[in-house]
């Protein structure tokens, strides 16, 4: 559960968005990295061994290029570019977890029964799983009617 909030809080606070503005405190994005350090050291369920690794390489190359840093603008821009990839990295390995496929809004053209016409439907990628999962369970249904129960 505290790694789907991390996701969530890592989708809507995107890091790109924050390094690129002007005279943006670093302040911020230390201590999402620092409380994310320490939610992996607890040992996250969503995560491959790997996935931990990489993230934490990413954050040490973070932590490394903005020690002793208040703001963006005291970065050059070579390591500018490397807290911004670093992020990224770390943001990847989120995204490819269980947890954040599963909330992805995920978008399909399905044909309307009775139409040659193609509708857009929408939905997270749970709400598929869910659906498909019913639709097999409807088609794993016996299709047999046997008495007493066939209302005959």
């Amino acid at each position: 559960m505290k790694t789907v909030l991390w996701v969530a809080l890592l989708l809507v606070v995107p890091m790109g968005a924050i390094a690129e503005e002007q005279n943006t405190s670093l302040q911020m994005m230390v201590e999402q990295q620092v409380a994310l350090r320490d939610e992996l050291a607890k040992g996250p369920k969503d995560l491959t061994p790997r996935q931990v690794g990489i993230m934490r390489k990413a954050q040490d190359e973070f932590f490394r290029l903005v020690e002793g840093k208040t703001t963006m603008d005291q970065l050059p821009i070579h390591e500018k570019v490397k807290v911004e990839n670093a992020l990224e990295r770390i943001n990847a390995q989120f995204v490819n977890t269980n947890a954040a496929r599963a909330g992805q809004e995920v978008c399909w053209r399905e044909k309307m029964t009775g139409s040659k016409l193609q509708v857009t439907r929408c939905g997270t990628q749970q709400e598929i799983d869910q659906a498909r999962e019913g639709a097999r369970g409807f088609l794993d249904k016996p299709k047999i009617c046997v008495p007493p129960g066939c209302g005959a």
